[in-house]
C-alpha cells in the first residue's frame, strides 16, 4: 500500500463516511473499596451473578476487583452510554462501598489479605483461580491490584473491502487484513507515549505500594538509566505510574517487538513463551500446602498473561485457545491496553478521548510502518518509560527513530499535524467539527502541560491539603453523585441482559 496516498482516497464526502465504519468496545477494571479508601474484602455481590456467567459485570484479578465489560458498537457514542449505564448499575449494587477511581491501587492490606478472585468448582473456574494465584506468587498482589482501561478497535467489512480494492492485490483479503492490522499496530508502538503523555491519570501513589516502588527500583536502573534522576521524585514529573517500570509488567523483557512484524512471527512468539519453562517460575514450586499455585512453569501460564500495550485480538469458540483462533481465521480487532482510568470521569473515561482514539487509531493506519528493528524497540520502550516517568519534565527529549533526540512537546506537534488531517476527513462524513475539536483540545495539552489530567492530580491533591487516599476517596464520591442521561439508545436497551 501507497501509504503516503492512502488518505487521498477519503477526500469526497461519501468515502469519508468509511473512516467512521467499525467497532469499538471497552473493558474498565475498579477497584471495590470502604469509604475509608481502604480495599474492600467483602465477596464478589451476588446480584452481579456468577462470574463465569455474566459477561458484562465480573472479576479481574482479585475478588475486590471488579469488570465492566460493554459488547461492540458501531459508533463510540453508543459504547461509551452502555459503560456508564454499567458503572450506575454497580455502584448501586455495592451498596455504601465506592468503585475507586484512579488507577493506581486504594489502601492495601497485607499481601496475604488481598482476596483472589474465587470461582466456582468446575474445571473452568479452578484453572482461572490457579492462574491468579500464579501471577500472585509471580509478580506479587499488590501489582495485579492495578487497574485500567482497554480500548477495543475493529475496521468495518466496508473499509476494509474498499482498501483491498486499491491496494495491488498482490496478497488474499485474509493476509491483506491482517497485514494493515500489523502495520497499526507498530505505529502505535512507535507513538504511544504519545497516549501515556495525554491519558497517563497515575502519577502519585498510597504508601501502601511503596513496597512495590522499592522493588522495582533495580529494573528501572537496568531498563531504564535515564528515568533514575528523577524516579526518587516522581509526583514532579509522572504522567503514568501504572505504565512505568513500577506499575503493571512482566515479560517486556522476554517479548520481541518483532512479533509485531507479522502474524506468524506473532503466533510463534507467543507459542514459545508458552512453552519455554522459566527458572525463576520453577523455583516457586508448583504446589503448597496441598494446593496448586501456579499452571505451570512457563514464561506465559496463559495467553492473558501478556502484559503488552496492545494485543491483536480473534473471537474465539468453546475450548479455542487465542493463538489458534489468529492462526486459523486472523486479526480481528486490536486491544489497546494503556489507558489510565481518569479520575475525573464517572466512567473513567471520557466520550471525547473515545473520539481521540479513533483518530489516533487510523493515524496509526494511514501512516507508513516498516517492519521493527531491535534497535527500534529499544528506542521504543526508553520513549514508552520517559513519557511515563518524566513526562511533564521540561524540554524532556525522546528518542528518535530516525536516530536524533527530539523535544517531546516537538514531536507531539508533528504527530498533531497528520492527526489533524485524519480528523478533518472524519468530520467532513458528519458534517460537524467533532474530530478536530477533540484533537485541537488535545493539543492544547502539549502547549500547556499543566492541562494534563497527571498534572491536574497533583495540583489538586496540593490546594486542597490531600493525600493519594483523601484524593480518591472525594474523586469516588463526587462521581457516584452524576446520574445516568435519561435517553439511553435504544439500541443499547434492546441489547442489554440482566445483570
Amino acid at each position: 500500500m501507497n501509504y503516503s496516498k492512502l488518505l487521498s482516497l477519503f477526500n469526497n464526502t461519501d468515502k469519508a463516511k468509511l473512516l467512521l465504519d467499525g467497532n469499538w468496545g471497552l473493558e474498565r477494571e475498579t477497584q471495590r473499596v470502604a469509604p475509608s479508601g481502604s480495599l474492600a474484602l467483602t465477596e464478589h455481590p451476588a446480584a452481579f451473578g456468577d462470574k463465569l456467567e455474566n459477561p458484562y459485570i465480573t472479576t479481574d484479578f482479585s475478588e475486590s476487583q471488579l469488570e465492566l465489560i460493554t459488547p461492540p458498537f458501531k459508533k463510540v457514542k453508543e459504547t461509551y452510554q452502555y459503560l456508564k449505564k454499567l458503572q450506575i448499575k454497580a455502584e448501586r449494587e455495592i451498596g455504601s462501598e465506592l468503585l475507586w477511581p484512579l488507577s493506581m491501587p486504594p489502601k492495601l492490606p497485607e499481601e496475604e489479605k488481598i482476596p483472589v478472585a474465587r470461582f466456582k468448582d468446575t474445571r473452568e473456574g479452578r484453572e482461572k483461580e490457579i492462574y491468579r494465584k500464579g501471577l500472585a506468587l509471580r509478580y506479587g498482589k499488590k501489582m495485579q491490584m492495578i487497574s485500567g482501561i482497554h480500548f477495543n478497535f475493529s475496521l468495518g467489512e466496508r473499509i476494509l473491502d474498499f482498501l483491498y480494492e486499491n491496494s495491488d492485490k498482490s496478497m488474499n483479503k485474509i493476509d491483506f487484513i491482517n497485514t494493515i492490522y500489523f502495520s497499526a499496530a507498530r505505529n502505535y508502538l512507535r507513538y504511544r507515549w504519545l497516549l501515556i503523555y495525554l491519558f497517563g491519570a497515575s502519577p502519585s501513589i498510597d504508601q501502601t505500594y511503596y513496597t512495590v516502588l522499592c522493588r522495582e527500583l533495580k529494573t528501572v536502573m537496568e531498563c531504564c538509566p535515564e528515568c533514575c534522576g528523577t524516579i526518587d521524585r516522581y509526583e514532579q514529573y509522572a504522567t503514568s505510574l501504572r505504565l512505568s517500570r513500577i506499575g503493571y509488567s512482566n515479560t517486556s523483557k522476554n517479548k520481541s517487538y518483532a512479533f509485531y512484524n507479522s502474524l506468524q512471527g506473532y503466533i510463534t512468539g507467543l507459542r514459545k513463551l508458552l512453552a519455554t519453562e522459566s527458572r525463576n517460575f520453577r523455583k516457586l514450586g508448583m504446589y503448597r500446602d496441598g494446593e496448586q499455585i501456579q499452571l505451570n512453569y512457563n514464561v506465559l501460564q496463559k495467553e492473558s498473561e501478556f502484559y503488552s500495550s496492545i494485543r491483536l485480538k480473534q473471537t474465539t469458540g468453546k475450548g479455542e485457545s487465542q493463538v489458534d483462533a489468529l492462526e486459523k481465521r486472523g486479526v480481528k480487532y486490536l486491544e489497546v491496553r494503556i489507558l489510565d482510568l481518569n479520575p475525573f470521569e464517572k466512567t473513567g473515561i471520557s466520550l471525547e478521548q473515545l473520539y481521540f482514539m479513533q483518530v489516533f487509531m487510523l493515524f496509526c493506519l494511514f501512516e507508513e510502518s516498516k517492519p521493527i528493528t531491535q534497535q527500534e524497540q529499544v528506542k521504543m520502550d526508553k520513549n514508552h518509560h520517559l513519557a511515563a516517568i518524566s513526562g511533564r519534565k521540561p524540554g524532556l527529549k525522546l528518542y528518535g527513530y530516525d536516530g536524533v533526540k527530539i523535544e517531546l512537546s516537538d514531536w507531539s506537534s508533528e504527530i498533531f499535524e497528520g492527526l489533524m488531517k485524519v480528523a478533518a476527513l472524519m468530520d467532513r462524513a458528519v458534517d460537524e467539527n467533532i474530530y478536530m475539536n477533540v484533537v485541537e483540545e488535545q493539543y492544547k495539552k502539549v502547549i500547556s502541560p499543566e492541562l494534563l489530567p497527571s498534572a491536574r492530580i497533583i495540583r489538586e491533591m496540593l490546594e486542597k491539603g490531600e493525600g493519594f487516599l483523601k484524593f480518591g476517596v472525594r474523586r469516588a464520591y463526587e462521581n457516584k453523585q452524576i446520574k445516568c442521561k435519561q435517553v439511553i439508545v435504544k439500541q443499547i436497551e434492546d441489547r442489554m441482559v440482566q445483570v
